[in-house]
């Protein structure tokens, strides 16, 4: 406020000046029409801000004094401006709300109440008993529109009538339904059931069907085929017998009549109830391989199936794992593949099956096989030089080539030494003759016992002579020694004697009676060491209750003949006769040892029982 004494400005709260204490004009509160002419006047007729004066020197010191407007004065013309104006449009604002409402065309606010619809918000006009005694709480907007409530008649149509008829809308609706809605057109007619309103469904529908399909695809359909057995499992293999010679039969799922041609076999095979059975034998598959020596072989089979309609499809291969044998050899002189020997030749036997081909370092044999049942004789020579190898190979038909690889060892001689290759290595007399050869001039010494040496052509020919003597059962040692100035030659020759059936069974003690008042089977205990080293003989009889082995056959005999009291004895069968268990039978034997708490006796000769 602008003091009129003065011209200062003061604060509109202040009744005096603040600087001449004069009265300030009271403000004119009196609501004024914002058209009438009177506004717009007293707009114009608002004082001018004073000047203040300013002197200033010039550059003949000559002051002057220059009006200047006030910067105090502008801002309040400015501010008082700024207030009449907004008061000006607080009365225009209630002129025009309160038209409104007395032309009926807006509700006042305390008068209506919200109603919800599916996507917009509108106010329906409340009965009139509702309305009385109430008062006005709020302003409205001078640019509300006004539309038609959903509950009286049909919005669309009226808005479209009214639209070609270019009628105002607020003046074609009826006072007594008029309502106000913030929504335009376009948000009314999107409650009807267009495409726009489904589009984002029918989008998501369409992914997620997709989604549904690819993950099916890709990743639940592999899966399941994964899990699905393959015809590798499905098939049944197994091991079986064709022809005496082991073989597989494969059984391959295929549905009931149709063919399974198989390419490596050449031949085609019908399914019958749900399977088609092919059995080949092991053999089939190396019998014409030479070059074979792993122990077993990895077969596939290519199956091809022809339905009933004609239609022929490869399937998936078979694979299986078969054994490929060795051709059998069964070494009986010597009977391991490692042996010391001191004499040349010395005899190899062994065994083979019937139609093999037989190589025994490189030379061919094959033609002994079967005039001999399959028993091979072969004198090898050894000369004294340490190891000796003899490599034998054998060819079996169904088989696969079996080398076996042996040694004889014969200890290096300073001097030679050898026996006559006749000589044999059995014996059932207790005198055999002996026949060697050494170096002439030298001298023969037998340690073993012996009778008739003979060296009359020692000294000329190096021969020599002498009879060997037997003092035990079973295997003898000879031992012959050449010697000459300082250089010697030892060599031994074993020979297995066995007397005459006739020479050896007079000799028998009972193992079941006492002789002379004295119990033989309790002299064998006691006296066990003299009873093997004089290889006593001894004849048992009784029944065969338990057979411990077949290669040796061992066997315990019940010698006893009371039931009431056992008397067992251990027998290690040597004859030609295969005994069996629950049978009885009377066997000659020399003592051997003892096997658990019984004689242990080598049987040479089986009879029947006298009773």
């Amino acid at each position: 406020m602008k003091c009129p004494q003065c011209g200062r400005w003061n604060r509109a709260t202040t009744d005096r000046c603040f600087y001449c204490a004069s009265k300030l004009p009271t403000q004119d509160t009196t609501p004024l029409n914002w058209k009438s002419p009177e506004h717009e006047q007293q707009l114009k007729n608002m004082p001018k801000g004073a000047q203040t004066v300013i002197f200033e020197a010039d550059d003949d010191h000559i002051s002057r004094a220059i009006p200047r407007p006030d910067d105090r004065d502008q801002l309040a013309r400015e501010m008082q401006s700024l207030h009449i104006r907004r008061k000006r449009g607080e009365e225009q604002l209630r002129q025009v709300q309160q038209h409104s409402a007395e032309s009926g065309y807006v509700p006042l606010k305390s008068n209506v109440q919200s109603l919800n619809d599916e996507r917009v918000s509108t106010y329906v006009e409340p009965k009139a008993e509702e309305v009385r005694g109430m008062q006005p709480e709020g302003e409205v907007r001078p640019d509300a529109i006004f539309v038609q409530s959903r509950t009286s008649f049909d919005d669309d149509q009226v808005y479209d009538d009214l639209r070609d008829r270019q009628i105002p809308l607020y003046d074609s609706v009826p006072r007594q339904s008029r309502v106000y809605s913030p929504t335009s057109r376009r948000s009314r007619r999107g409650h009807g059931m267009g495409l726009r309103r489904f589009a984002p469904f029918l989008a998501i529908f369409f992914f997620c069907v997709s989604a549904a399909l690819c993950i099916y695809m890709f990743i639940i359909k592999p899966a399941q085929e994964n899990k699905q057995p393959s015809l590798q499992e499905q098939i049944r293999i197994t091991a079986t017998i064709l022809n005496d010679m082991a073989a597989h039969t494969i059984d391959i799922p295929a549905p009931e009549g149709s063919q399974i041609y198989i390419k490596e076999l050449k031949k085609s095979y019908i399914s019958t109830g749900g399977y088609a059975s092919v059995t080949v034998a092991d053999y089939t598959w190396y019998q014409l391989k030479d070059d074979i020596d792993s122990a077993t072989m990895d077969i596939t089979l290519t199956p091809y199936i022809k339905t009933s309609a004609g239609e022929q499809k490869l399937m998936e291969p078979i694979v299986y794992t078969i054994d490929v044998p060795l051709s059998p050899i069964t070494l009986v002189t010597p009977d391991t593949a490692y042996m010391e020997v001191t004499t040349s030749p010395y005899q190899i036997q062994f065994k083979v099956e019937q139609n093999s081909t037989v190589l025994i370092n490189g030379v061919d044999f094959s033609s002994f096989v079967n005039t001999q049942d399959g028993y091979i004789s072969y004198n090898a020579t050894v000369p004294a030089v340490g190891e000796n190898e003899f490599i034998i190979e054998v060819q079996c038909e169904y088989y696969r080539k079996n080398t076996v690889r042996l040694i004889l060892y014969r200890a290096p001689q300073d001097i030679p030494l050898e026996l006559d290759p006749t000589l044999g290595n059995t014996s059932a007399d207790n005198l055999m003759t002996i026949k060697g050869t050494t170096i002439p001039g030298a001298t023969i010494t037998v340690t073993t016992p012996h009778e008739q040496m003979n060296t009359s052509m020692l000294a000329s020919t190096g021969e020599f002579s002498f009879k060997a003597k037997f003092n035990k059962i079973g295997t003898n040692v000879i031992t012959i020694i050449a010697q000459k100035d300082d250089d010697s030659a030892t060599l031994t020759k074993e020979v297995y004697y066995v007397p005459y059936a006739s020479t050896y069974t007079p000799k028998a003690w009972a193992m079941d009676s006492t002789q002379a008042g004295r119990d033989n089977y309790l002299d064998y205990l006691n006296n066990t060491a003299l009873r093997v080293q004089r290889t006593q003989v001894y004849v048992c009889t009784g029944e065969i209750i338990e057979i411990i082995s077949h290669k040796p056959q061992l066997a315990i005999m019940d010698t006893n003949p009371s039931p009431d009291v056992e008397q067992l004895v251990m027998l290690e069968n040597l004859s030609s006769d295969t005994w069996e268990a629950g049978q009885r039978y009377r066997v000659y034997g020399d003592a051997y040892g003892v096997y658990n708490g019984m004689p242990r006796l080598i049987g040479r000769y089986t009879y029947p029982p006298l009773n």
